[in-house]
């Protein structure tokens, strides 16, 4: 398990390498405001308390090659379920986010029998906006599609993934993550499931 100490110190080493403070946040799935806190966690200058966050460390599956696979198998389930329900409709394509969504989203198309196709949205400023799908994978013009992730923190990255398969003609029925930090069940009217749902329960 990461370390408070360990955590600061790779907010540090991200900076020192000329990261913004929204990317860092994206990297390490965390708040804008907790990576500031992470930052100046020592100095003077430090006058708050630290914001209300969560960090997911979840290197433990993300080292096994055997844990990513049935991490995989899992979130292919749960879209199995889903499919059942009736709450996702069945997919043609995965679209699995670039980064540590992509090595998700291969194991779940595997179980779904189905193609797999890779998302990469773009960064403009502090915003994560539609962005390309990579042409070395599959095409998804017109097809259903379901999206694949690892974290869910804000939405904006699954966000820009939905508007970016919107973007060419294709139709998001279902999105899959490993967490969502969030509190949404969807995501820009795509219906959202999430093997591990993390909720903030408010203090009396």
């Amino acid at each position: 398990m990461r370390s408070l100490e360990q955590l600061i110190g790779k907010a540090q080493e991200l900076k020192s390498r000329g990261l913004t403070t929204q990317e860092i946040s994206e990297e390490l799935k965390v708040q804008t405001d907790t990576v500031v806190w992470l930052l100046l966690r020592g100095k003077e200058r430090l006058g708050k308390p630290a914001p209300i966050d969560l960090f997911v460390d979840w290197s433990q599956i993300g080292s096994s090659v055997r844990r990513l696979s049935l991490a995989g198998w899992a979130l292919a389930d749960l879209a199995r379920e889903s499919i059942k329900n009736e709450e996702f409709e069945q997919p043609d394509v995965v679209v699995a986010v670039e980064g540590s969504g992509l090595v998700l989203g291969m194991s779940v198309a595997e179980q779904l029998e189905i193609p797999l196709a890779s998302v990469r949205p773009q960064r403009v400023a502090d915003k994560k906006l539609s962005g390309a799908i990579n042409p070395s994978f599959a095409s998804i013009d017109n097809k259903k599609v379901l999206i694949v992730d690892a974290i869910l923190m804000e939405g904006e990255t699954v966000t820009a993934a939905v508007q970016t398969a919107r973007g060419v003609r294709a139709k998001p029925t279902g999105i899959v993550v490993l967490v969502n930090k969030s509190n949404y069940d969807s995501v820009d009217g795509v219906p959202l499931m999430a093997l591990i749902q993390l909720f903030t329960i408010a203090k009396a």
